[in-house]
């Protein structure tokens, strides 16, 4: 994959799977089998193709996803700690397991939402530090699986020449480049047939009369 633009593609893939897989209840749509990171391998194989020169084989496509799906973890660790940080997750996970216990009809159930929400409350703020990294270890190996087939499903979707056969590699400097006037002395300039002299002259050349040539004798 060296001879393939594929930083940029990566770079996109990535962002687009980790902001979707990061922004609160929009996340949600990883629960459908990891759908975001999904979307961002085979974007980021979809732009690789489209900047390849020759056909993209499967094995580049699930580089560039694997790829994507790094940086997508990544940024998703980053939203991660900041909302942990400053409990914004928490509070939007906590107001939406109150909702889901709300609409459920089974007091048990809601008890047992309620003293889950009281648990991660009163969870001192290094623990939950130290259990946030354990989950986006657990996460990134994910991320990087799901884009990694992502990158499969872009080169089976969207690449489209590989039936056509490889273009014909040339090594370096081929063509040469030659000078306006190569060939030179071309086309050859000879010398102008020169005059005849001598006795050959005088008496017409090899085909005259007479003596050992084979004309008629002299009378």
């Amino acid at each position: 994959m060296n001879d393939l633009d594929w930083k940029q593609p990566a770079l996109v893939g990535g962002i687009i799977a980790g902001m979707l897989s990061s922004i609160p209840l929009v996340n949600l749509g990883n629960c459908c089998f990891c759908a975001w990171l999904l979307v961002g391998g085979a974007v980021a194989t979809k732009m690789l193709i489209n900047r390849a020169p020759r056909p993209v084989r499967s094995g580049e496509g699930a580089q560039v996803g694997a790829v994507a799906g790094l940086i997508a973890a990544g940024i998703y660790s980053l939203i991660s700690l900041a909302l942990a940080v400053f409990n914004i997750g928490q509070r939007i996970q906590e107001d939406l397991f109150t909702r889901i216990a709300d609409m459920s009809n089974d007091p048990n159930f809601q008890e047992r939402i309620r003293k889950m929400i009281e648990e991660s409350a009163n969870q001192p703020q290094a623990q939950k530090l130290v259990s946030a990294l354990i989950f986006l270890v657990i996460v990134s190996v994910i991320y990087i699986g799901f884009s990694t087939l992502g990158g499969l499903l872009g080169v089976a979707l969207f690449e489209k020449r590989r039936d056509q056969p490889p273009p014909t590699q040339y090594p370096p400097g081929y063509p040469p480049q030659y000078p306006p006037n190569y060939p030179p002395n071309y086309p050859p300039q000879y010398p102008p047939p020169s005059a005849p002299s001598g006795p050959s002259a005088s008496s017409g050349g090899s085909g005259g009369s007479g003596g050992d040539q084979g004309g008629w004798p002299q009378g």
